[in-house]
């Protein structure tokens, strides 16, 4: 199975709903549940969202992150999942980014240099 694949199938809430409870970690679950509730979402719908996110607003740090997960993962599909989900549950704890963090804009126009 390619990424691709994984990653268009756990974005079906029900898809991925089966796969976050095959994980078989009560924890990660719970983690979900209450971020799922935060935003008045199933869990289901939260870890499908989470791979939409992922696949949109991912940097290339997550993306080598994520594919050496799956180097080593003996079950790709899940172990893909909890990752995408954990990076999820972390960017919703995260407050948001200040406009101008890591802003470098004296003397080049405005112009954000990172």
């Amino acid at each position: 199975m390619q990424l691709g694949e994984i990653i268009r199938g756990f974005s079906e809430e029900s898809r991925a709903n089966e796969a976050l409870i095959a994980c078989n970690d009560i924890v990660l679950f719970a983690q979900v549940g209450q971020a799922a509730d935060r935003y008045e979402e199933t869990v289901g719908e939260y870890a499908a969202g989470a791979v939409r996110r992922f696949a949109n607003l991912a940097v290339s740090e997550d993306w080598l992150g994520l594919m050496n997960v799956i180097e080593l993962a003996s079950d790709p599909g899940i172990d893909c999942l909890t990752y995408i989900v954990k990076w999820s549950l972390k960017q919703d704890e995260a407050p948001p980014a200040s406009a101008h963090q890591g802003c470098t804009c004296g003397g080049n126009g405005g112009a954000h240099e990172q």
